[in-house]
């Protein structure tokens, strides 16, 4: 049993499992702990991860990648005409202003949602974690940027139930990496909080997380972030400054090429890295267009001086980040640095300068949100017990909630920034017809665009009039849920009522019916005990001298009022992000297609390849180990059959069924496997008659030898397991000989299986008669016992007064002192 924890990136992606042993961030078929977040389609078939990677240069306007950037967003967003600029694959708006992807895919132009590139991508590492786990992987924790909102919440939630995951939470990536930091410190004080800074500089976006810490528990005070600003936008002014050199030096528009512009891109990403250890770095690139190999230097001081306006930004979020959590510099105890960004030296520098304390690189820069991620999959599954640990998250934005009143719209703020995750509130509105509530983010919410504000719209009614007439009191109850998403959970009307209820109801009816039994005789304690009508009749009967008891009794059984409440659930109509349970199984049928076909795409290429392997596997060994095997006329027959089949593997079969190339290979195995049995079986031939003769002698020797250990059978069935051996000795000996004047290119006359057959035979035969056990000994008589005397007999008699039947060793007895005496 295990639960995954997962990390998308923009550039790459990690998957760690929770098992009994620990947290285990899983290698890929490369590896490697990341495995690159890219999908590519071709006419054939769709593939992810590392094996959609090189597609990046071969095929760059049917592979996506940084889907994480229009995931859950319009077409028309200003952040997406931004992103869509610099990316290789083509953006179409959808039927409903949702941004879609375009690509050639079976030989034919296909759009997808983000939503379904991003299950391909989960779906990916889901199987790569049931490889390793050997069973189904379901519940999973997802990370997702601090900063996503209602709608991209959505879309991961849609993807994730599209690649067969059940996502238990999507989690903070900030909070997954101050999860895993936090529960396997065990230096952290009992009763005091340190303040924990976490800096994520990602591909694409900062991410800044203040962390109160003590032990067992982390509360999130304050988040802040830079959507687009990460490590690309260091690449970004390594690519423009290689981009006016080598245009001015060699006359060339890297940019209008796209294959050339992504293969200078990872250069320079590559340069970035050199820079962080070294004052300068090189740059080559070969090939960068048909005619020009490039080249270059650059040192640390001319990136630093170029980068300037981008560390001058990585810096705003860092100061609000501690602003926001009532913080200054002085108080944050530590600094953590996640991110494959923050390698660069000037990174570290500038937080070392602000915090006034260098960065701790104690986490792994990749996989940390990963393994928290884990760990929360794990404390949220039954099937696992977790170290204690709570994990206060708080949501970034205020959500504000809106309703008509009167004809005019009254606005409230339900959620406040830094509201706890999950939360729950419950208003109260009193009306008399259905109404609409309308939720969206609070205008001091960090919300780029005005239309992702909104968050959604719920209808609430019809319901019943009141019995007593007038409006009806709803109760509404609004909760913001482990997944960072509002929503309207449900709405009751209440109706209170005032009723009469006798007091000895209210005070139990037991506790009544115990009471008068004590006053009365046991003869009527049955009838006293059956309610209020049984009361009344035991006060009615009691003597008239305790007339000031029973007018006590009767006032305490007089009718008292009391408010009983009844609540009717009412009916609400959602109009949110989520997809609908159809859309959604549409999605997830369509993807089990292109699984289907990437299947049989891998299945073919295998029996392609088997096909390539086989040709040249058998081609080499004829020249070799089966030379002998084989006449010179029929070698060259099969070398003409390999050759031809090798052509047409790079021609007409290039691109043919699956059962085409395996009726190919068997079409081959056919001539070959002739040749391979000769070769097998002079191989294992000698070996085996051996074997055989060993078997066949030791046989003999135990029934011809004279052991003691078989002197109780009989000659005849010694007779017949010697027989068996020498028969078997007598049929090798002929074998050997006919198989010794036979040519090695003829079928053997003596095969292994024949051989086998005969020590099974020599086995089945001798084996019953020689494990036959000898007879058991006759049993020896007793001895005649001695006639007994009168004396003894009497003695015995005498001795055996009063004495038990069980045998045992004669008692003796002591003589006392007057026997003695005597």
């Amino acid at each position: 049993m295990s639960v995954a924890g997962i990390d998308i990136g923009d550039a790459a992606s990690c998957i760690a499992l929770a098992r009994k042993g620990g947290v285990d961030v899983l290698l890929n078929k490369e590896s490697t702990r990341e495995t690159p977040s890219v999908v590519t389609f071709s006419a054939k078939q769709r593939m992810m991860g590392t094996s959609a990677a090189g597609a990046m240069t071969t095929n760059p306007a049917n592979t996506i990648s940084q889907i994480k950037r229009i995931l859950g967003k319009r077409f028309d967003d200003p952040a997406v005409q931004a992103d869509i600029e610099s990316f290789p694959f083509k953006c179409v708006a959808g039927p409903s202003g949702e941004a879609m992807v375009e690509v050639d895919y079976l030989e034919k132009t296909m759009h997808f949602t983000p939503e379904q590139i991003m299950a391909a991508l989960l779906v990916d590492l889901r199987e790569l974690a049931e490889k390793e786990q050997g069973t189904p992987v379901t519940d999973a924790v997802i990370s997702v940027p601090v900063f996503y909102t209602e709608a991209e919440r959505h879309a991961m939630l849609t993807a994730s139930q599209v690649a067969g995951f059940n996502c238990l939470r999507l989690l903070d990536e900030t909070t997954a990496t101050a999860l895993a930091y936090g529960i396997y410190k065990t230096d952290l004080p009992e009763n005091e909080v340190i303040n924990v800074a976490f800096v994520d500089v990602g591909h694409n976006a900062t991410q800044v997380c203040i962390v109160a810490l003590k032990k067992g528990q982390l509360a999130v005070l304050a988040n802040a972030w830079d959507r687009n600003l990460g490590g690309r936008d260091f690449d970004r002014v390594l690519f423009d400054h290689f981009t006016a050199e080598f245009d001015e030096k060699h006359k060339i528009n890297v940019r209008s090429n796209p294959r050339s512009a992504y293969r200078l891109l990872r250069a320079c990403e590559r340069t970035k890295k050199v820079l962080t250890t070294n004052p300068e770095a090189p740059i080559n690139v070969e090939s960068l267009t048909p005619d020009v190999d490039a080249n270059g230097m650059i040192t640390r001081d001319i990136f630093e001086e170029k980068a300037k306006p981008i560390l001058d930004r990585l810096l705003v979020p860092v100061q609000r980040a501690v602003q926001d959590a009532g913080l200054t510099p002085d108080h944050i105890h530590n600094v953590e640095v996640v991110g494959g960004s923050t390698r660069v030296a000037s990174v570290l520098g500038l937080l070392t300068s602000y915090f006034g304390k260098e960065p701790s690189r104690t986490l792994n820069a990749k996989e940390t949100p990963a393994r928290g991620c884990a760990l929360q999959c794990a404390m949220l599954s039954p099937a696992f017990k977790v170290r204690e640990f709570q994990v206060q998250d708080a949501f970034p934005y205020g959500v504000q909630f809106s309703w008509d009143k009167d004809g005019e719209t009254v606005t409230s703020t339900v959620f406040e920034r830094g509201s706890h995750v999950p939360s729950a509130k419950m208003l109260t509105f009193y009306r008399s017809e259905p109404f609409e509530l309308t939720a969206e983010y609070t205008p001091d919410s960090d919300i780029p665009s005005p239309a992702e504000r909104h968050i959604g719209k719920w209808t609430v009614g019809p319901f019943p009039a009141p019995a007593a007439g007038g409006k009806a009191k709803l109760k509404v109850k609004v909760v913001l849920n482990l997944n960072g998403i509002v929503a309207v959970d449900t709405v009751n009307m209440v109706e209170e009522e005032e009723i009469e209820v006798a007091a000895a109801a209210e005070g139990g009816e037991e506790a009544a019916g115990a009471a008068v039994a004590a006053d009365t005789p046991m003869a009527d304690a049955g009838a006293a005990g059956a309610g209020e009508d049984g009361a009344a009749t035991a006060a009615a009967q009691a003597p008239a001298a305790e007339n000031d008891d029973t007018a006590t009794a009767a006032a305490a059984t007089a009718p008292k009022k009391k408010i009983k409440t009844r609540k009717t659930p009412v009916p609400i109509r959602s109009e949110t992000g989520e997809l609908s349970k159809e859309a959604i199984q549409q999605l997830y049928e369509a993807e089990c297609e292109m699984a289907l076909q990437a299947r049989i795409q891998e299945e073919t290429a295998d029996a392609r390849n088997a096909v390539e392997s086989y040709v040249y596997s058998l081609r080499n060994r004829l020249a070799d180990s089966l030379s002998s095997f084989t006449t010179d006329e029929k070698r060259e027959q099969l070398k003409a059959a390999l050759e031809k089949a090798e052509d047409w593997l790079y021609d007409e079969g290039e691109d043919q069924a699956k059962s085409v190339y395996a009726a190919k290979l068997a079409e081959l195995k056919k001539l070959g496997d002739p040749i391979e049995r000769r070769a097998k079986e002079a191989e294992a031939r000698p070996a085996a008659c051996v074997a055989l003769r060993q078997k066949a002698e030791g046989y003999l020797s135990l029934a011809r030898g004279g052991d003691p250990n078989f002197v109780h059978l009989s000659a005849e069935e010694l007779e017949q397991v010697a027989h068996e051996a020498e028969a078997a000795l007598a049929w090798l000996n002929e074998k050997e000989k006919l198989q010794a004047a036979a040519p090695a290119h003829e079928d053997p006359v003596l095969v292994v299986s024949d051989i086998e057959k005969k020590m099974d035979t020599i086995s089945r035969v001798s084996d019953p008669i020689l494990s036959k056990p000898p007879p058991k000994p006759e049993p020896v008589p007793a001895p005649a016992a001695a006639p007994a005397t009168a004396e003894d007999a009497g003695a015995g008699a005498a001795e055996g007064e009063g004495m038990d039947t069980e045998e045992g060793p004669p008692r003796v007895e002591e003589a006392n002192e007057e026997d003695m005496q005597e």
